[in-house]
């Protein structure tokens, strides 16, 4: 694993989660990154699409998908004091 990819893998571990997969896919003539996580409190597997590559995104903008998308899955995270940079 990259030291860029590793610093999503943390944004994702800050907030109780874990990073079962990320798979890379072409949606619409484009690449876009699709993430499995576990939230294991609530045993549930929630696959969320970034609509980007992880690369293209700086963290806070990373976050604030996962917060998204997380939330639409009725997903609740405890930020547990991480602060995108």
């Amino acid at each position: 694993m990259t030291r860029i990819t590793s610093r999503y893998k943390f944004i994702v571990e800050a907030l109780g989660l874990k990073q079962l997969d990320v798979y890379r896919v072409v949606e619409r003539g484009r690449e876009v990154d699709v993430l499995r996580l576990y939230d294991p409190s609530t045993r549930k597997v929630i696959t969320i699409n970034i609509g980007t590559l992880r690369e293209s995104l700086d963290q806070k903008d990373f976050l604030d998908r996962i917060l998204k998308s997380l939330e639409e899955a009725g997903v609740r995270v405890a930020r547990r004091g991480y602060h995108a940079s």
